[in-house]
């Protein structure tokens, strides 16, 4: 009886590993490409109608281009914001984005508290399916986005200070 011999050869331990070589590598390039989106100053201001500014709220935005990327800005006194993604004031991503405006109005039990509309926006501006509201940030950044809301419709009786919140209408109304 002839006896076989069957020669065992050892795996190649080169294959093995310029296999995971190729893998990390392709993983790497191929996460390595996919940085995010270019973040780049966003500033601007939000007004009324009439040209008054918006004083009170917070400007929150979404990429149309870049999926759950989005920017906040604080309303200051004079209607001007900054926005942040990710670092304090570091802008917005390039492109288009829609945005909304949300205010914190708190009225009830505050002692002597008269109610007023005064600065209040529409509500449709803090619903980015409503609100209408939209800009470009271009490659270079900007500081001139401009949004333009309106405010609600005032209590009876209330009287206002500002123009954005009278009308010819409310100014006859007072005399009367």
């Amino acid at each position: 009886m002839a006896m076989m011999q069957i020669a065992l050869k050892a795996p190649s331990q080169t294959k093995p590993t310029f296999l995971f070589l190729m893998c990390v590598l392709f993983v790497v390039s191929v996460v390595g490409c996919n940085r995010g989106p270019k973040i780049v100053v966003a500033e601007g201001t939000v007004q009324f109608e009439d040209g008054s500014p918006v004083v009170v709220g917070t400007v929150e935005t979404k990429s149309l281009q870049y999926e759950g990327v989005q920017a906040t800005g604080k309303i200051e006194r004079d209607g001007s914001f900054k926005l942040t993604t990710f670092v304090d004031g570091d802008g917005a991503a390039v492109g288009e984005h829609q945005c909304v405006i949300v205010q914190f109005v708190m009225t009830e039990g505050l002692t002597g508290h008269q109610p007023s509309t005064q600065g209040v926006i529409n509500p449709k501006h803090r619903n980015y399916s409503t609100s209408g509201l939209r800009f470009t940030v271009p490659d270079e950044g900007t500081k001139s986005i401009k949004l333009v809301v309106t405010g609600v419709p005032k209590l009876p009786g209330e009287r206002r200070h500002t123009e954005h919140e009278g009308s010819e209408e409310d100014a006859k109304e007072e005399k009367k």
